[in-house]
């Protein structure tokens, strides 16, 4: 594959005659990006592990694992086209809307719909947690990555309320129990004249209106996930936002399968008045319930503030401060005319081609945009005259080290096999284990490089052109490189089918070689290694038949459904206390407080308008609402300012009272003035307290005493 800016001339040649090379690149490595190195990268070990066990019987583009982030948002595409076609069923209504659910035949049109919803939405939590583990396992949110992190973070959290609120939506006794809490979170936020929570104490006195605001975040908060995964892929190049269509069915056949033999259904519907206790909700979604319920709203705001500053700063207080001069590639125009590979190359779109500045005879010229480049090093391999690269690990300077030791070994009479590693295979540059890896490459000389992608053809023709008796090209095995795309980029150099290609007539292709690094698997390696330095033919690693990979897909779709089920559908204890309770909710108006009128002007000098030509009173205020609570003979007595600026509103308040099981005699009494003697409204009656319910009685300004037993 060729191309008129690359000229059948040594590249080499071309760029002395350009420029000379920048004088005092090279310098020690940078320090690691993150805090922790080698903690986090022996957890990505792991999940390497799992990566390259799965891909001995899949390939990378069907392996789950490889594909995190396209297959959230195929599960993503699945719960919303489930939901909206779930809409022809549901009745969204306090009254109804358990009833439209319960309804449906478990394998009815309806019914498959609801479970696939469910289902759908529990898988597309499982993957955005699993992406972001992975994530923060390789490293990947330090420097330029922050934004992805930060975007990332903030679309879990939008998918984990867009979940949320849909379990409100079926108003059984999981929704009560979610209901409750979060109204008290919203209690303590200044948005209401009047706390919302006495609103839920009985059935008859939740809103309509409130519910029907639930349904329509429900069904508008998704658009935001668009405009979040734009930001999230923002500083990414070439990033897929669908996996392969095979993985694709694969995920969408499991979650049917799931919807058929284990369909959801409905919890018991809600009763504000009884206390749930032992029952079966979703982890995915709901576990917030089990510290919710043991916090008051303040508490609550409070944790959620901590966890949300303590995910969303990690690319702070977990990543290192590194001035971007140490890591990030630079550009020598002397040496660049143009040819643009490195701009298509760059895994994140951190090289743009600029107008020339220099007056060479070039349109443009490679810059760096500093807010996006991590210093992966991908565009040096794209660069023949090492124009562009990484300045701590300088191409030209490393060529030349590497071309002295060939010369070198080559005069001695002991021709070289050398070993370009990848670092990150390691987990970054200060964790490499060079003696281990002179273990795994006998008779190689071991040199590590920041990414397989950083290594241009042309060094590997001047190698064996050198002398040097083989050349091993050792990538990750991660399917969450650090690099992202050197891995996929050497290979296509290498073959010829991208640019720079390497140049067969100018070196003997059967000395090199290009190999990924199975951990779970070293020995591989070193088989190989000894093969292409020995010049014998390499033992082919055979692949299953296609019985064994079906095989493989039943158990691993197995083992996601049980996961996905067990934690879908899991028990949970109410952590509120068993014991009766007696409520009094209401609200009342006090009498006005009376004062004296304003005297008026003389009739002959009042420039008013006739229609305000009346005495004011002096204030406008009304006297506090006092409760006066008697069970059992025994009274107490709570007063209940007006509400407003001027003290001119309602007084609106909440009584709860513990009580025994059993009867008891109630009189509540509102007191709307001061003179006690006058009788106001009351109430009595003798209730039967329960274990686990809620006797309630309300009363508001329009209507009279209600009881709910």
């Amino acid at each position: 594959m060729s191309s008129p800016l690359h000229p059948e001339v040594d590249c080499a040649i071309l760029a002395e005659a350009m420029g000379p090379t920048n004088p005092g690149l090279g310098s020690a490595a940078p320090p690691e990006p993150v805090r922790a190195a080698r903690l986090l990268a022996a957890g990505n070990a792991v999940a390497t592990r799992l990566d390259t066990w799965l891909e001995r019987w899949f390939p990378r583009e069907l392996n789950p694992l490889a594909q995190l982030g396209p297959a959230a948002n195929v599960m993503l595409l699945l719960a919303t086209f489930s939901g909206v076609f779930l809409l022809i069923w549901y009745s969204p209504s306090t009254q109804s809307a358990w009833s439209s659910l319960a309804d449906l035949g478990p394998h009815s049109l309806g019914g498959l719909m609801r479970s696939i919803h469910r289902y759908a939405s529990d898988l597309l939590m499982l993957l955005v947690l699993a992406h972001a583990l992975r994530t923060l396992l390789a490293r990947k949110f330090s420097d330029a990555r922050w934004l992805a992190w930060v975007s990332g973070i903030a679309l879990v959290g939008l998918i984990w309320f867009i979940g949320w609120t849909g379990y409100w939506l079926v108003w059984d006794v999981r929704a009560q129990l979610l209901a409750l809490d979060t109204i008290r979170l919203v209690d303590v936020l200044p948005l209401f004249g009047e706390p919302m929570l006495r609103l839920f104490t009985a059935d008859h006195t939740v809103p309509s209106l409130l519910f029907f605001v639930v349904f329509f975040l429900h069904m508008v908060l998704p658009l935001g996930i668009a405009g979040g995964l734009c930001l999230h892929l923002a500083r990414l190049s070439r990033s897929p936002l669908l996996p392969n269509w095979r993985l694709a069915v694969w995920l969408i056949g499991t979650i049917i399968v799931a919807a058929l033999i284990y369909p959801a259904v409905n919890a018991e519907p809600a009763h504000l008045t009884v206390k749930p206790d032992n029952l079966r909700m979703d982890w995915w979604y709901l576990w917030p319930l089990t510290i919710t319920a043991r916090l008051s709203g303040g508490g609550i705001w409070l944790a959620t503030l901590l966890a949300t500053a303590g995910l969303m700063t990690v690319p702070w207080w977990l990543a290192r401060a590194r001035p971007r001069a140490i890591y990030q590639a630079t550009v020598n125009i002397s040496r660049c005319f143009a040819c643009t590979l490195c701009s298509h190359d760059c895994p994140f779109g951190a090289i743009t081609m600029v107008p020339r500045t220099d007056g060479k005879p070039f349109p443009s010229q490679a810059q760096i945009d500093a807010d996006r480049c991590i210093g992966c090093g991908v565009c040096a391999g794209a660069c023949d005259t090492q124009g562009i690269g990484l300045a701590w690990f300088d191409a030209q300077q490393v060529t030349r080290e590497l071309e002295n030791l060939i010369v070198t070994a080559v005069a001695r009479g002991t021709p070289t096999a050398l070993a370009l590693v990848c670092a990150q295979a390691d987990g970054g540059w200060e964790l490499f284990a060079a003696a281990t890896w002179q273990q795994r490459l006998p008779g190689y000389l071991v040199r590590p490089i920041p990414c397989v992608g950083w290594i241009e053809p042309k060094l590997i023709e001047r190698l064996i052109s050198k002398g040097a008796t083989a050349i091993l090209m050792v990538g990750c095995g991660s399917s969450e490189p650090f690099c992202r795309e050197g891995n996929q980029w050497l290979p296509a150099r290498l073959n010829g089918t991208r640019e720079p290609a390497f140049r067969p007539q100018r070196a003997d292709p059967r000395k090199m070689a290009q190999i990924n690094f199975d951990p779970g698997q070293p020995h591989l390696l070193t088989a190989a290694a000894i093969a292409l330095r020995e010049q014998t033919t390499r033992h082919k690693i055979p692949r299953p038949s296609h019985g064994r990979v079906g095989l493989m897909a039943l158990g691993l779709s197995g083992l996601l459904l049980t996961a996905l089920l067990v934690v879908s559908d899991a028990p949970f204890k109410n952590p509120a206390p068993a014991a009766a309770e007696f409520i009094f909710s209401f609200r009342a108006y006090g009498e006005w407080v009376s004062g004296a009128a304003l005297a008026l002007p003389n009739p002959a000098l009042d420039q008013r308008p006739v229609h305000m030509r009346t005495a004011q009173p002096t204030q406008r205020t009304r006297w506090p609402v006092i409760v006066q609570l008697t069970i059992d003979g025994q009274r107490q007595e709570k007063i209940f300012p007006p509400k407003g600026l001027k003290s001119d509103g309602a007084s609106v308040g909440e009584l709860r009272i513990l009580l025994t099981p059993g009867p008891h005699q109630v009189t509540v009494q509102l007191l709307t003035q001061p003179k006690r003697e006058t009788a106001g409204k009351i109430w009595s009656a003798l209730i039967n307290a329960r274990s686990r319910h809620l006797t309630v009685l309300t009363l508001e300004a329009n209507r009279g005493f209600e009881f709910a037993p």
